[in-house]
């Protein structure tokens, strides 16, 4: 398969893809990005994610000079000359290119726009397999609600489930009360049906499948709500599960030494997942 790249304007082979050494994104992490999934001719929750690439943009006083539809020509371009079929877009935009020093003060710089893609195997319709977690600290930046490439504590993390057989880290705050994973938003279920994940209250990523899930709880008049809950309600949760564009809803079925549902796939987890799927075949 073709490995073709979109880099400040051109499109090159991988091997050819080359940022500048005085890239911010590279000196700094001075940048943000977005992850899309796509199957075929649909993409899942573009809008979303293209609307929270500006957001995200609009936070750190960066102005990129594309709109929603040229972007959507230059990913659908790319899938096709990459002969993808099913997989992920990857996107980032810099602050641009500039003698390495702190502060952005007076630099009028141009953004460095650049999408890759990555295909992989078409799993979308496997049975849902239930996955192990573990809980750390959460010692991130305090805007994980920016979706920055200063990602080293959530690689760390990652690393860390991965050396413990487990698909994915759970971050506690100060007072262990759950904020997300390292890529991921976490929800629970309690035996009084509450579907509960953490509000927007800045210790978060607004996750896109978060708040896709969460309009298809309201619609399956599924009790939501966004609050803090603690450890203790992770361990004791009748189900656990994570979002994210890349795993769409995943089930949680151990945390550390604690079986989830009796280490056994939940419904409303699995329902939940089915729907995602399904509404977004129909767009």
């Amino acid at each position: 398969m073709p490995k073709i790249s979109y880099v400040d304007g051109a499109y090159y082979h991988y091997e050819n893809s080359k940022i500048n050494i005085n890239d911010r994104g590279y000196h700094f992490g001075d940048a943000v990005y977005e992850v899309v999934m796509f199957n075929e001719n649909i993409f899942f929750d573009f809008d979303g994610h293209i609307e929270r690439l500006f957001k995200s943009l609009s936070s750190i006083d960066i102005t990129l000079d594309f709109s929603v539809n040229s972007l959507k020509i230059l990913i659908k371009n790319l899938i096709k000359m990459n002969k993808a079929s099913y997989g992920t877009v990857y996107l980032q935009v810099s602050r641009g290119i500039a003698p390495r020093n702190h502060s952005y003060k007076n630099l009028k710089l141009k953004p460095v726009l650049i999408i890759s893609i990555t295909e992989k195997r078409n799993d979308l319709y496997n049975k849902m397999k239930g996955v192990n977690a573990i809980t750390l600290p959460d010692n991130r930046w305090g805007r994980p609600d920016i979706k920055t490439t200063q990602l080293l504590p959530n690689i760390l993390a990652k690393t860390k489930a991965e050396q413990n057989n487990a698909f994915e880290s759970i971050f506690l705050d100060e007072n262990e009360f759950i904020t997300e994973g390292s890529s991921s938003n976490i929800w629970i279920l309690n035996y009084q049906n509450e579907l509960i994940t953490r509000g927007l209250d800045g210790k978060i990523l607004s996750g896109i499948t978060r708040s896709t899930i969460a309009k298809f709880a309201f619609k399956n008049k599924i009790k939501f709500v966004e609050r803090k809950f603690s450890k203790n309600e992770l361990y004791n949760a009748k189900e656990v599960f994570l979002t994210s564009a890349s795993s769409f809803v995943t089930q949680i079925i151990k945390i550390d030494d604690y079986l989830i549902n009796n280490g056994l796939v939940g419904d409303i987890s699995n329902n939940l997942r089915e729907t995602y799927i399904k509404t977004n075949e129909k767009l």
